[in-house]
């Protein structure tokens, strides 16, 4: 069995085919971190977080906003 490319780490985790299905959900979902198979040369695989839907500060506005950073 082929793991997914994708994961998304919320309320609860959920595999996904694309990038853009695991951003929807993340956007549902939050918090959120986006994970993405990263397969080895061993033939073994690992994830790696790639993006994270969350609070953050914006320095230009001077306010936190949600969103992916």
């Amino acid at each position: 069995m082929i793991p997914p490319r994708y994961f998304v780490d919320a309320r609860r985790s959920v595999p996904f085919g694309t990038l853009d299905e695991a951003k929807a959900f993340a956007q549902q979902n939050f918090p959120a971190v986006i994970l993405e198979r990263v397969d080895e040369s061993d033939g073994k695989f690992s994830w790696r977080e790639i993006l994270r839907f969350d609070w953050r500060w914006d320095e230009e506005r001077c306010v936190p906003v949600v969103d992916f950073g």
